[in-house]
């Protein structure tokens, strides 16, 4: 086993990088280090590497123990046994490939999916010299095919409900859809209302948020074989987290309807929905 020096060379990184880029794509990269005395690297090269936090409960105690996942490490090497003067700045580019199914960033309550650009000057038996900065991956929309989209449905003793919305949607944009109610018994109703629900699974610390909600309909009367129809449109936050699904965590969206009763127990529907948040691709 090799030991290493706790005493990492002296010097300084310099990373030049954009701060965000979609699946698919080459980052591309400029690295400037200044050594701070003579060093004989191994080699240097850049890591786009991707981190999940979760949550374990502590045996026979309360809280948690936060841990950490490296699922992800992409590496380039930039130069091979380079010699690195003292006082003397050394630039270097390169391209990391992203690739088209890299998992988004992603940030929650308890979810945080997140992306890291790392230089490293790897020198033997020492600590080694690196920078880091954080990268923003987008969540692109999934490729989807022509088939028709099927309403969400749920039938109860007095009532079936059907919703119909699209299954896709882009942060910072409303959603549009319809309820239907196909009405089996005379039904009273305090209200209608919908809402978009982010749903967090960070192994042992779990979260439902409901983050818009919009009414469709008051108190009301309904009689047998009725079949009212209520049109909604439902705020997608510009800055909501896109879906990700990681290892040990992952956040999901879904659009639930709710017919509330009084005194009673309240219908609901609900069915997923995939958030995105890559933005538009303009013509250069």
């Amino acid at each position: 086993m090799v030991i290493k020096s706790l005493f990492k060379p002296r010097g300084k990184i310099e990373i030049q990088a954009p701060d965000s880029i979609p699946p698919g794509e080459s980052l591309h990269l400029e690295l400037r280090i200044t050594a701070g005395e003579e060093i004989s690297p191994r080699e240097v090269r850049a890591e786009l590497v991707g981190d999940e936090t979760y949550y374990q409960k502590v045996h026979r105690g309360y809280g948690y123990t936060v841990l950490h996942n490296t699922f992800a490490r992409i590496v380039q090497t930039v130069a091979e046994q380079p010699a690195l003067s003292q006082g003397v700045e050394q630039k270097w580019n390169c391209s990391l490939q992203v690739p088209p199914d890299i998992l988004p960033a992603c940030r929650g309550q308890w979810v945080n999916i997140s992306w890291t650009l790392k230089a490293v000057v790897d020198v033997p038996k020492r600590v080694d010299l690196s920078q880091e900065k954080p990268i923003q991956v987008f969540c692109p929309p999934p490729q989807v095919n022509n088939m028709p989209v099927l309403p969400a449905e749920k039938t109860f003793s007095q009532v079936a409900l059907s919703l119909k919305a699209p299954q896709v949607v882009s942060s910072g944009t409303s959603l549009k859809g319809q309820l239907n109610l196909l009405v089996k018994e005379s039904l009273d109703i305090s209200g209608i209302r919908v809402e978009l629900v982010q749903v967090e699974d960070a192994h042992d610390r779990k979260a439902n948020q409901v983050v818009s909600t919009t009414h469709i309909s008051g108190k009301a009367s309904f009689s047998q074989n009725e079949s009212p129809s209520f049109p909604f449109s439902l705020d997608v936050p510009a800055g909501a987290p896109p879906t990700a699904i990681c290892k040990f965590s992952g956040l999901r969206w879904k659009v639930r309807a709710i017919i509330d009763r009084k005194m009673k127990t309240d219908f609901n529907v609900e069915q997923e929905l995939f958030v995105y948040n890559a933005p538009k691709l303009t013509d250069k």
